[in-house]
């Protein structure tokens, strides 16, 4: 027990760096950053997203999005991708300050088969093999799930907004799902008895990024263009909730000002499994209490802070014990992060202590001279905990008026207030941890102020106006990107192109 107590003990001190260098955390997004969720992709949130819903008429509500299983091939059938019906997903929100879950919104998933008696599995024929609404017949393996609302103070029941809500199958092809959005995805958003709407099943991985980052900050570009979107094309599987603003907030009332008390949240998401698990020949069985396996606040917290040998335990823990140990205060003033900017591009950053980072990502700005009278994410009892800070009061941005940069781009509705799809974290942080903002004015210069990764935006289109907001999934039986790269790059290197007969043998 004495060595169980020392291990928590020191993760909680590296969970406390977590939460000061948090703007070193949006270089990706969390895709298997720990040593156990890798092997466990099915519970491993990728993002978390929490902003006030833009869809006109909706301005009263705030979305929560949280993805999970990571880069998902559209092809991959098929059986392709489905949520996994042992595992609780939850959305939970902190609305005082202590990093404990005020409010919980929890997804379950149950799969039912129409036809077991074939050799294929999400999609068969039992009519004519394509599947044209929700309830068709041949949606052969179907995911239903529920949604509960848990509010801490009320117990652990909770309210049940729905259940036998059904999620749309994989974007399959051309034939067996076309017109996939109109008679698939938009079906699956549910009306909710809050007034809120709700969305589970996949869609496409809308974060964008050039993962050359993590060869050593070898980036093919340090500015808006010239990367490469390495997530594109790929696909995740979304739980979406939308819900009034006065059913978050510690009053239980609509803020009166963004500098109201009630006025800030915190959101992050989880996934749990039962602590045992039993193998038996073609089958397994669950049991025990639910063992939380993953964690998501802001972007990559887990996945370029936390050291290898207390990543699984950071997934493990609650916010609540972020930042109680006196080894934050190293390094909250003097990120390593930075230090690997200074030293792989040369250039100056603010020297410790890094108190800029400490009010931007460790308790949430308060109210300033540089960000005004009416802005901030201000949410902390004192210590430090990571999760996303929303203030629902801020007014949202228009969409055609919104700036990937947030409150960097003079956006006060973007990050890091919130997080919408549609923020470029990623410039965002590395502009943050060089000292290329306003809250350190000497470093706040070119190149610090104008890092990115080359990649500005997603290409491959608008988000949606309207919830869930992610675009749908991409389809299967198509042509990837990388397929043509090869065929590319096989050219250049004067391979020769090889051509078959029908009998597959080289023709001369």
């Amino acid at each position: 027990m004495t060595n169980f107590i020392k291990r928590v003990t020191a993760s909680f001190s590296l969970l406390a760096i977590v939460a000061s260098s948090l703007c070193t955390s949006a270089f990706a997004s969390s895709h298997a950053e720990a040593p156990l969720i890798s092997l466990d992709r099915f519970a491993d949130n990728t993002d978390t997203y929490a902003f006030r819903s833009v869809e006109p008429g909706r301005e009263g509500f705030v979305t929560l999005i949280a993805n999970y299983i990571p880069l998902q091939e559209p092809s991959a059938g098929p059986q392709w991708f489905r949520f996994d019906d042992t595992a609780l997903y939850e959305i939970k929100i902190d609305n005082d300050g202590n990093g404990t879950e005020d409010i919980i919104y929890q997804f379950q998933f149950t799969t039912q088969t129409v036809n077991n008696d074939t050799v294929l599995g999400q999609s068969t024929v039992n009519q004519d093999g394509v599947i044209s609404n929700l309830n068709d017949p041949d949606y052969n393996m179907f995911q239903t799930y529920s949604v509960r609302r848990i509010e801490r103070r009320q117990g652990r029941r909770g309210q049940l907004l729905g259940a036998g809500l059904k999620t749309p199958p994989a974007n399959i092809g051309p034939r067996v799902t076309p017109n996939y959005e109109a008679n698939l995805g938009q079906p699956a958003v549910y009306n909710l008895p809050n007034g809120g709407k709700a969305f589970a099943g996949n869609r496409d991985e809308y974060f964008y990024i050039d993962l050359g980052v993590f060869d050593a900050l070898n980036l093919r570009s340090l500015g808006v263009t010239g990367g490469v979107d390495t997530t594109k094309s790929y696909n995740v599987s979304t739980i979406a909730i939308e819900v009034p603003i006065q059913e978050v907030t510690s009053s239980r009332a609509v803020p009166a000002s963004p500098t109201a008390p009630d006025a800030v949240i915190g959101v992050w998401a989880t996934a749990s499994r039962r602590s045992t698990q039993v193998l038996s020949p073609g089958g397994r069985s669950f049991s025990g209490d639910y063992v939380q396996v993953s964690r998501l606040g802001n972007p990559l917290v887990n996945e370029v802070v936390i050291p290898l040998s207390l990543k699984d335990a950071f997934n493990s823990l609650s916010p609540q014990f972020d930042g109680t140990i006196p080894r934050v205060v190293q390094a909250v003033t003097d990120p390593e992060l930075a230090r690997l900017l200074q030293a792989v591009y040369g250039i100056t950053i603010p020297p410790p202590p890094r108190n800029d980072l400490v009010s931007i990502f460790a308790t949430g700005i308060p109210v300033n001279a540089v960000t005004g009278p009416n802005y901030t994410t201000f949410l902390s009892d004192g210590i430090a905990h990571e999760y996303l800070r929303l203030n629902v009061a801020i007014p949202i941005t228009p969409i055609a008026m919104q700036n990937r940069l947030g409150l960097l781009g003079g956006d006060v509705a973007g990050f890091p207030n919130g997080r919408r799809v549609f923020d470029d974290v990623t410039d965002i942080a590395l502009r943050a941890v060089a000292g290329g903002t306003p809250f350190t004015p000497a470093t706040n210069i070119s190149p610090n102020n104008t890092l990115g990764d080359g990649v500005s935006m997603n290409p491959e289109g608008p988000l949606l106006t309207r919830f869930p907001y992610l675009l749908p999934p991409n389809q299967g039986n198509q042509p990837r990107t990388s397929n043509q790269m090869l065929t590319e790059q096989q050219n250049a290197l004067g391979y020769e192109s090889i051509t078959v007969d029908e009998r597959g043998f080289r023709r001369k």
